[in-house]
């Protein structure tokens, strides 16, 4: 067993392996997967199956510069998504007790405690009051 182990190590060594955007193609492909279940479209299984190879190609590709800037440009576009996710849903969590409002001044985003009716808020950025509404 322990043969195998170092084959399977020297096989991998210059190559590039996992990363973000192998991940995200692996779960595109499940997601594909599991809609085909539901339609049962011969178009969707080949696409699917065809980034999953296109993925672990990807994996044991020796152009390692290549895939890094490949998963530079992926990383470009999905980590704005996943900020405005987070804050999506943290927002949804916290919606009892905190209010976020926007600066129109500065533009940042404020963390307001809940406070019913009309308040002065002054923004810890910017240093400028304005009046916010809180309904519910």
């Amino acid at each position: 067993m322990e043969s195998l182990k170092n084959k399977l190590i020297r096989f991998m060594a210059g190559r590039y392996g996992i990363d973000q955007l192998y991940y995200a193609g692996l779960f595109l492909a499940l997601g594909l997967m599991m809609i085909n279940m539901m339609v049962n479209s011969t178009i969707l299984m080949v696409i699917s199956n065809g980034v999953i190879v296109l993925m672990v190609l990807r994996g044991f590709s020796r152009n390692i510069s290549r895939r890094r800037m490949e998963n530079e440009k992926f990383l470009t576009l999905w980590n704005p998504i996943k900020k405005e996710g987070r804050i999506f849903f943290r927002r949804i969590k916290e919606i009892r007790v905190h209010r976020y409002r926007k600066c129109p001044y500065c533009k940042k985003t404020l963390k307001l405690p809940i406070k019913r009716g009309k308040n002065m808020v002054k923004c810890p950025e910017c240093k400028e009051s304005f009046a916010v509404r809180v309904i519910v």
